[in-house]
């Protein structure tokens, strides 16, 4: 069982959309307010919501900046997890994992992998099965089925590592 490419490449590339989307609209917004209708009216020029839109755009290019080397593909087999990242590949064996966790409110199911010896965490997602309650995941996946059958018998810390 493999991470969904789809939603690996959705999630790991999210921010960057974001914060290019929002600095276009707030460069538009200074240079053709035109272009822009509020409530039924054509903007006017605004430092306001130039800066705003601008702020929050660099804002989600500096979160992508910081979160986009966790993301990673994860394929789970019986004794093995095999990480890739591009054309890189690194098999570690289930024993090496320190912690596994599923991380909440982010749709679809998305965990946190950590691998003894290794200070850096890898996040991975899975298929887009998964119930959702008040904001809490649970993930109905099969690779969601194998991480729990997995996590009980080296006692990985699930839910909130």
């Amino acid at each position: 069982m493999e991470s969904n490419n789809l939603y690996h490449k959705t999630l790991k590339y999210l921010f960057l959309g974001l914060g290019i989307i929002l600095l276009i609209t707030s460069i538009l917004s200074w240079f053709f307010p035109e272009l822009f209708w509020v409530n039924g009216e054509k903007m006017e020029q605004s430092i306001v919501t130039t800066l705003v839109f601008g702020m929050i755009g660099i804002v989600c290019f500096l979160i992508f900046i910081a979160i986009k080397d966790k993301f990673m593909i994860v394929k789970l087999g019986g004794q093995n997890v095999t990480i890739k990242n591009g054309d890189n590949e690194r098999k570690i064996n289930w024993m090496e994992v320190e912690s596994l966790s599923l991380i909440q409110f982010v749709y679809p199911p998305l965990y946190r992998l950590k691998v003894k010896g290794d200070n850096k965490v890898y996040w991975f997602n899975t298929e887009n099965q998964f119930i959702n309650a008040g904001g809490f995941t649970s993930d109905t996946s099969e690779m969601g089925d194998l991480i729990k059958k997995k996590r009980c018998p080296f006692k990985f810390i699930y839910l909130y590592n």
